[in-house]
C-alpha cells in the first residue's frame, strides 16, 4: 500500500470516530411542532428547575434545561405546548419583565433576553458529558447546583447559593468563556394553547456537519448516547 493511501486511510478513520463518537443525535424539531415537557431522570423532588425530557408530538426526544425561574408548565395534559422561537434569547425575560404574559405572535419590545456566553459554555459542557455526568441528565445534586448557577448568571436570583458545586460550575464558567461565544446552544421558547408565552429551554446544538440550525426550526437535539451517522 502506498504511503499516500495509508494517509488517507488514516485520516478516513479519525473522520469516522469523530462523527461516531458524537454525543448526540439528529432529529427535527419546528417552529408550530406540539411538544410536551416532564422531568428527567434525576430530579430532585420539589425543585422546579433543573433537566427536562422534550417530547414532539412527533416522537422526538432530547433532554434540555429550565432558563427562567418565574416560568411555569404543566406536565397533566399530552402535548399542551407549541414551539415558538428557536433562538438565542428568552422571549420572555423572566424575572426582569414586567408583562410576562406576552401574547403571540411577536413578543413585546423588550421582552427579549439574550442568554450569557458563561450559561452557554457551562451548559454545553453538561450537555455533552464535560461535567462527569451521574446518568444521562445528571442527578439531583448537579441539575440543582446547574440550575442555581444558570439562574445567578442570567440575574433570575441575587445570590449564588454556596454549595461546593455551585462554586465549582460558577467559577469554570466566568473563568473559562468568553463574551460573545454561544457555543453551539440555544434557546427553544414554547408557548400555551392560549397564545402566551410559556418556558425556555436551553438546547444544545453542535455546531458540527451531523446537526444544522436552520432559520425555521432546529435540526438535532441534545441526546447522550453513541448513534451512528446514517449515509
Amino acid at each position: 500500500m502506498s504511503r499516500e493511501k495509508r494517509i488517507g486511510m488514516i485520516a478516513l478513520g479519525v473522520t469516522l470516530c469523530l462523527l461516531l463518537g458524537a454525543p448526540s443525535f439528529a432529529a427535527t424539531v419546528n417552529v408550530g411542532d406540539a411538544i410536551q415537557l416532564s422531568f428527567a431522570p434525576g430530579h430532585q423532588d420539589g425543585f422546579n428547575g433543573g433537566a427536562f425530557t422534550a417530547t414532539t408530538d412527533k416522537g422526538f426526544s432530547w433532554y434540555s434545561f429550565c432558563v427562567e425561574k418565574n416560568e411555569y408548565i404543566d406536565f397533566s395534559t399530552p402535548f399542551p405546548f407549541r414551539v415558538y422561537d428557536i433562538s438565542g434569547n428568552a422571549l420572555k425575560g423572566g424575572l426582569g419583565v414586567s408583562n410576562p404574559g406576552t401574547p403571540l405572535p411577536s413578543p413585546a419590545p423588550g421582552t427579549l433576553d439574550p442568554i450569557s456566553s458563561q450559561t452557554a459554555y457551562l451548559y454545553s459542557l453538561y450537555a455533552t458529558g464535560g461535567l462527569a455526568l451521574i446518568g444521562p441528565a445528571g442527578d439531583a445534586a448537579q441539575q440543582t447546583a446547574l440550575q442555581n448557577v444558570f439562574w445567578y448568571l442570567e440575574n433570575e436570583i441575587a445570590t449564588l447559593p454556596g454549595g461546593t458545586l455551585e462554586n465549582r460550575y460558577y467559577n469554570l464558567a466566568t473563568s473559562v468563556a468568553n463574551n460573545s461565544g454561544s457555543y453551539g446552544v440555544a434557546v427553544v421558547n414554547i408557548a400555551w394553547p392560549n397564545g402566551s408565552l410559556a418556558q425556555s429551554q436551553l438546547v444544545y446544538v453542535p455546531e458540527a456537519g451531523t446537526l444544522i440550525l436552520f432559520g425555521t426550526g432546529l435540526v438535532g437535539l441534545v441526546g447522550y448516547r453513541r448513534v451512528r451517522r446514517m449515509q
